[in-house]
C-alpha cells in the first residue's frame, strides 16, 4: 500500500465538531453553502462600494465647433501613420489648454474631473465636452476647448497659406527679386524664411504662382494670424525648455537679474561645451519667435487680424450652455450589480462543490497543508541553494530587468512616458510572477514523478505548490518595487506620490493567483499525457510577453478593436493595467504626474469572473486525468 503524507486533522475533536457543525443542512443548502453564498456577496460589495461611493461628482459642458469642410477638408487627411491633421490639432489644443492652466499655477488639467473631451461628430463638426467637479469650471473648459480648437484648424489652414506665400518670395530670391520697401509683410517673411522660423509638415518650396497680403481674403487673413500665433507658441515653449536646461547646467536659476543671468550664460558657456550648444540654439530660437512675432504684430495692426471664435464663419464654436445638474453616478443600480454578482459567483461555487466535491477537496487538501508548506519552502531553498546573496536576488533580479527596459526605452527607444522606472517594475513584477508560475505549474507533476508513483496525497498539491512557492517569491521582490517608487517619486516629484488606492493590492494579487491556479492545474494535467506542451509553453510565454501592456500602455494600441480584444481574451493584461492603475496611474507624458486610482468595477468583476471559470475548467480537466498520472509518468 502507498504511503501518505497527512495531518491527523480527524484526531482533532475540536474539528471535527466544526465540521459537523458546517456540514449541517440548512433550509436548502448547507451551513458552509451559506457562508459562502455571504463571503461571496460581502466580497463582492466590498470590492464594488468604495469605488461607488468615492466617485466624483461630474458636470458635463457641450460646446461645438463648426467649420467650413470646403476649406478646411484637408485637415482629415493622413499626415502620417495612423494621424490625421485633425489629431495634430486637437493634441495641439490640448496641450495649449495644459499650459494655459500650468500658467495660472493650475496642476489639474488631465485630471479625471478636470479636463477637455474632442469627440468627433459628422465632418465639419466636433463636440467639445469639458468635464469638471462645478458647473461653472465645465462650461469655462468647453469653451476654452473649443475657442482653442476653432485657433487650431484656422492654423492649420493658415499654415498652407503661408506656405504659398513664403514660397512666392523664395522664388523671387532665387530670380534675385528684392521686394518693394513698402511691402513690409513681404520683407517679415523673408527674415522668416532666413531664420527659418515656421517649419511645416513639408519643405518649402519655390512658387512661382504670385501671393501676397493684398490678395488674402478677412478669412485667409485671420487663418495666416492663428497659424503665426500657433508657431509663436512653439517657440516661446522652447525657450522655456532651453533657458530650464541652460539653468541645469550652469546653476542659474537663482539669478533673476536678467543681464547678471545672461553674463553668467556667457561664461558658463566658455568652459562647458554641452552649455555653449544649449545657448547658442536658445538664441537662435529667440531670434525665430521675434521674426514670428514681428510679422504676428502687423498682421494685428495693419491688416485688422481679429480672432472671435464665436462669430459664425469658416469656423467658429457655439458656446456651451450651463450644465443645469451633474452626470448620474448610479449608485444603486451598480450595487445591485455587484450584489447579484456575488449572488451568481456563490451560486456557480454552490453548484460546483456538489457536482465535483470541492468541500471534500479542500478538506483534504487542507489535512496537507504541511506537506504543501515544506514544498514551498523546498522550493525557494534550492532556488537559491548555493548562492551569496540568496534571498536578495528577489530584489536584484527584477531590478537589473527593470534597469534593461529603462535604458533601451528612455535613452536608445524614448517613449516620453513619466516616471518610466515605476511603469516598468510595476508591470514587470507581476508577469515575472505569472511567468514562473506557468512555467513551473506546467513541469510540477513530471518533475515529480517519483513522489507520485510513491506516495499517496492529492495530485493538486503540485501545481498548487508551483503557484505558491511563485507567489511567494512575488511577495518577497515587493520592497524592491516600494524603493524603486520612492526614490523615483523624490527624485521627479520632491514629494511622495502614493495613494490610497494600494490598498487593492490583494485584492488583484488574489484575482491573478485564481487565474494562474487555473492555468497550472489545466497545464500540468495536460503535459502529462502530451509533453509538448512543456516544449510550447516557452514559445506561448515569450509571445505572452509582448501581447501584454509591460513595456509599453496598453492605450498605445489605442482604444480600438485590437486593444479591446486584447483586454478579452488576455485577462493578464487587464491584471497588469490593474496594478499599474492602483499604483501607478494612468500612464502620461513626461512633465505631467501620473495619478493612481481605482480600477473600473466592471473590468475587475469580468477578470474575477474569467479567472474563476479557468480555475473551474482547469480543476476539472485535473480531476477527470489525475487517476491515470500514474501510468503516464
Amino acid at each position: 500500500m502507498a504511503n501518505t503524507i497527512k495531518q491527523p486533522l480527524n484526531r482533532a475533536t475540536g474539528w471535527r465538531a466544526i465540521g459537523d457543525l458546517l456540514t449541517r443542512q440548512r433550509g436548502a443548502l448547507r451551513l458552509y453553502q451559506w457562508l459562502w453564498l455571504v463571503l461571496c456577496i460581502v466580497g463582492a460589495l466590498s470590492i464594488a462600494l468604495p469605488p461607488i461611493l468615492t466617485r466624483p461628482i461630474i458636470y458635463y459642458a457641450n460646446a461645438v465647433v463648426r467649420f467650413d469642410m470646403a476649406r478646411y477638408g484637408p485637415i482629415y487627411q493622413p499626415v502620417g501613420p495612423n494621424l490625421t491633421g485633425m489629431d495634430i490639432a486637437i493634441a495641439d489644443a490640448t496641450e495649449a489648454l495644459r499650459l494655459s492652466t500650468l500658467a495660472r499655477a493650475d496642476v489639474r488639467f488631465g485630471l479625471p474631473n478636470f479636463r477637455v473631451e474632442y469627440l468627433l461628430q459628422q465632418p465639419g463638426e466636433v463636440l467639445v465636452r469639458g468635464v469638471a467637479d462645478n458647473a461653472t469650471e465645465a462650461k469655462l473648459l468647453a469653451d476654452a476647448g473649443a475657442a482653442e480648437l476653432v485657433r487650431q484648424i484656422r492654423a492649420a489652414g493658415g499654415r498652407e497659406i503661408l506656405r504659398n506665400m513664403l514660397g512666392w518670395q523664395l522664388w523671387q530670391a532665387l530670380n534675385g527679386t528684392t521686394p518693394p520697401a513698402d511691402d513690409r509683410f513681404a520683407l517679415l517673411l523673408r527674415d522668416i524664411l532666413r531664420l527659418e522660423a515656421l517649419p511645416l509638415s513639408r519643405p518649402i518650396e519655390p512658387f512661382s504662382t504670385p501671393r501676397t497680403l493684398s490678395d488674402l481674403s478677412g478669412e485667409e487673413i485671420s487663418d495666416v494670424a492663428r497659424a503665426l500665433e500657433s508657431r509663436y507658441d512653439l517657440w516661446r515653449f522652447a525657450i522655456n525648455t532651453r533657458n530650464a536646461t541652460l539653468d541645469a547646467l550652469c546653476g542659474s536659476a537663482g539669478l533673476t537679474d536678467t543681464a547678471t543671468r545672461e553674463a553668467t550664460l556667457r561664461d558658463c558657456a566658455a568652459t562647458n561645451p554641452s552649455a555653449a550648444a544649449e545657448l547658442a540654439a536658445r538664441d537662435r530660437t529667440i531670434a525665430q519667435l521675434r521674426s514670428i512675432e514681428a510679422a504676428l504684430t502687423y498682421m494685428i495692426r495693419e491688416a485688422g487680424a481679429r480672432f472671435n471664435a464665436d462669430q459664425e464663419s469658416a469656423a467658429f464654436r457655439i458656446p456651451a450652455a450651463l450644465p443645469a445638474a451633474p452626470e448620474p453616478r448610479y449608485e444603486i443600480p451598480l450595487t445591485a450589480l455587484a450584489i447579484l454578482f456575488g449572488t451568481a459567483l456563490g451560486l456557480g461555487g454552490i453548484a460546483l462543490d456538489r457536482s465535483a466535491g470541492v468541500l471534500p477537496k479542500l478538506q483534504e487538501l487542507w489535512q496537507y497543508r504541511e506537506l504543501i508548506r515544506n514544498l514551498i519552502l523546498r522550493d525557494l531553498r534550492a532556488r537559491y541553494k548555493g548562492s551569496a546573496l540568496g534571498y536578495l536576488w528577489t530584489q536584484i533580479a527584477p531590478l537589473g530587468m527593470m534597469l534593461v527596459y529603462v535604458i533601451v526605452f528612455s535613452f536608445l527607444l524614448p517613449n516620453g512616458l513619466a516616471m518610466f522606472p515605476v511603469f516598468v517594475i510595476v508591470g514587470l513584477l507581476p508577469w515575472n510572477y505569472t511567468a514562473e508560475a506557468v512555467l513551473s505549474g506546467t513541469r510540477s507533476i513530471i518533475d515529480n514523478a517519483a513522489l507520485v508513483k510513491k506516495v499517496y496525497f492529492p495530485r493538486e498539491v503540485l501545481p498548487l505548490v508551483a503557484v505558491g512557492s511563485s507567489l511567494l517569491n512575488f511577495i518577497l521582490s515587493l520592497p524592491m518595487m516600494a524603493l524603486v517608487i520612492i526614490v523615483v517619486q523624490l527624485a521627479t516629484l520632491g514629494r511622495l506620490n502614493l495613494s490610497w488606492s494600494i490598498v487593492y493590492l490583494p485584492v488583484i494579487m488574489a484575482l491573478q493567483t485564481i487565474f494562474l491556479a487555473g492555468l497550472a492545474l489545466l497545464l500540468g494535467a495536460g503535459a502529462v499525457f502530451f509533453r509538448d506542451v512543456v516544449h510550447l509553453i516557452g514559445i506561448v510565454i515569450n509571445i505572452w510577453f509582448f501581447l501584454t501592456p509591460i513595456i509599453y500602455p496598453l492605450s498605445t494600441i489605442s482604444e480600438g478593436l485590437a486593444a479591446r480584444l486584447i483586454r478579452w481574451f488576455n485577462p493578464l493584461a487587464s491584471i497588469i493595467e490593474f496594478y499599474r492603475e492602483i499604483i501607478y496611474g494612468n500612464p502620461v507624458p513626461v512633465g505631467l504626474i501620473p495619478t493612481p486610482g481605482v480600477p473600473a468595477l466592471s473590468a475587475m468583476l469580468r477578470v474575477g469572473l474569467t479567472g474563476l471559470i479557468i480555475l473551474a475548467f482547469g480543476y476539472w480537466v485535473f480531476q477527470r486525468t489525475s487517476r491515470h498520472f500514474g501510468e503516464e509518468l
